[in-house]
Order: C-alpha cells, then structure tokens, then sequence
C-alpha cells in the first residue's frame, strides 16, 4: 500500500485543540474580548519519535519506507531527468487561525483547532506546534522573499501511534471539548451517540433470540 495517496491518510483524532493564554509583564491574564488575535496562526508539523519504547517495537515491525516520490522531467536536448520530491508525513489543514469560543465551564478563550490533519504513513510520532504573529515587524506586507515571521512559541505533544488499516484499533469517542466547540460552529468531525430508541430496539431483539435458545 503506497504511503502518499490522499486515500491512504489516517486522521488524528481526537483533533488537536490548542488554548492561547495572554500574560502582561506583571503576571496578569490579558481579557481574551479585548486581545487582538487577527494575525496569530499556528502551524503544525509532525516528527518521528525513534527514542521511545513503542517507536523502537515499530520499527522491528514495520519495514522500512521512504518519503520520497521519483518524478522524471524532460529537458532540452529531450532526455529524461531523474529525481526524487520529498513529501511531507502529515497531510491537510496544517495552518489553523486563532477562534474566540466559550469552554467547558463558559469561559471565553482563544484556540486553535486541527481538525483536519493525517498522517501518510505509520509509526511513532510527535506533533510540534508553533505560535507565528504574521503582522510582527519588519516582516509585515514581505511578499515573495525569504523573511519569515518570527516564531513566538513552540510547544510539542507526546509520542503517539499511527497505526496501519489492518492494525487500526478504531475512531475514539470524541471529547466534550469538540462537542462543546462543534456546537458553536466550528466543523470538528462528532461521533454521534446512538439514540435510545435504538439501543431499546438492540436489547429487544437480543433478548427475543434469548428466548427462542431457551425454548429450543
């Protein structure tokens, strides 16, 4: 199975919910309503853990893969040109934009949600996240040059699994958080509960096979 196709993507679920929290230079929280959050972004890439138990297991598991596709291009004199464009591991929304919503407890406070990323292939790996101000100086309204916005934090998760189609342990509940958020519009795939007319529906017809056992 070919590690880069879009139809071989495994989703990061539950998805990844970053909260900003905004300090003064004395130590006081600065009041998420007033804060200005309209160049902040957050940027998502993804890296192997080869140190941790789980990823040592995998690699004696797993063969080896490159990331790398070859491509081949013509050139004047019409012969084939060889080479190799290196693709990355992690695939979708990897850029999120910072959302003012309410928590849990109806708390106002400023996220920033992933959740549309996957990875292309398996293993063990670490997300790493970091906070740009894309209006910071003297980088403002640079177009087409190699400046970049200045990185204002980064923060990294702990190891995790990606797993193959055959070895996948199944889609987690999702979390209240993205239940919470989801109701306030932000589009985070929810697993729906079954209703309770069709757990009764469930429990009825295994309790009548029940029965015809006992009558036989």
């Amino acid at each position: 199975m070919c590690g880069f196709g879009d139809k071989d993507r495994r989703p990061i679920s539950p998805p990844p919910i970053l909260k900003l929290s905004v300090f003064t230079k004395n130590g006081m929280i600065i009041d998420p309503e007033t804060f200005d959050v309209s160049f902040l972004v957050v940027t998502c890439d993804a890296h192997q853990d080869f140190e941790s138990p789980d990823a040592a297991e995998n690699l004696r598991n797993v063969k080896p893969k490159i990331d790398t596709i070859p491509t081949v291009a013509i050139d004047e004199e019409g012969k084939e040109q060889y080479s190799a464009v290196r693709m990355r591991n992690l695939a979708g929304a990897t850029v999120a934009s910072a959302e003012k919503l309410y928590d849990l407890e109806g708390n106002l406070g400023i996220f920033f949600i992933f959740q549309d990323i996957s990875l292309r292939i398996e293993g063990v790996f670490k997300l790493e996240f970091s906070l740009v101000d894309i209006e910071e100086p003297p980088f403002l309204h640079c177009v087409n040059t190699q400046s970049a916005s200045p990185v204002l934090k980064t923060v990294e998760t702990k190891p995790f699994t990606s797993y193959t189609p055959k070895n996948f342990p199944g889609v987690v509940q999702s979390t209240p958080l993205s239940e919470c958020f989801a109701k306030q519009g932000i589009k985070i795939p929810v697993r729906k509960e079954k209703s309770k007319k069709q757990n009764k529906k469930v429990f009825s017809t295994a309790q009548f096979l029940s029965d015809m056992d006992k009558d036989c």
